[in-house]
């Protein structure tokens, strides 16, 4: 894939957790119920701390200038999240992409990057209990990062799914995982 296609072309992914319903998630294979669309923004990043402040204040201002308030705030939550996400839990060595994506009822954000076998593991496991429950997910992982539990906390997905309500897609394909969070127009 060139870095200049505009919308990527689809593949079907080896492993797929898909959501239901405001915060959920549900494990299935195959080809999914992923937000498919245009894409209106698309961002290749290296992974670094500056490049989470610098590419969350570019997708914010986009969707706070291109879609209305409420939409763009979770948006913006959710961009933030996956991002720090793919920051911090993937591998040093690969870029990260970042997409904004619209249909004509749905937008979302979807960020995709490498990771080890161990954390996809980690991340499939956090999403069966986010969707099992967000707000106790949330609150457990909410302690967790107060008190400074370890493993180190997750709270990250499950804000994104139990206080801004953004449905969570999950693709796997090899060492590459792609999350989706997307809500209403």
């Amino acid at each position: 894939m060139a870095l200049f296609d505009r919308n990527p072309p689809a593949t079907a992914p080896a492993s797929v957790a898909r959501g239901g319903g405001a915060g959920g998630v549900a494990r299935s294979t195959g080809e999914g119920g992923t937000l498919t669309g245009r894409s209106l923004v698309r961002v290749v990043c290296t992974a670094g701390a500056s490049a989470l402040e610098y590419t969350h204040a570019f997708v914010s201002a986009y969707t706070a200038d291109h879609l209305r308030g409420a939409v763009a705030q979770r948006l913006s939550v959710g961009a933030y999240e996956l991002l720090s996400n793919a920051i911090n839990f993937g591998s040093v060595s690969s870029d990260i992409v970042i997409e904004l994506i619209e249909t004509d009822t749905m937008v979302g954000v979807r960020v995709s990057n490498e990771a080890i076998q161990a954390r996809l593991s980690m991340l499939m496991e956090h999403l069966v209990k986010v969707r099992a429950n967000p707000e106790q997910t949330f609150m457990e992982e909410l302690r967790r990062s107060v008190t400074g539990g370890i493993p180190r906390p997750m709270l990250g997905l499950a804000r994104v799914a139990h206080e801004v309500g953004l449905t969570l897609d999950v693709y796997v394909d090899a060492r590459r995982v792609t999350v989706t969070a997307q809500c209403r127009r």
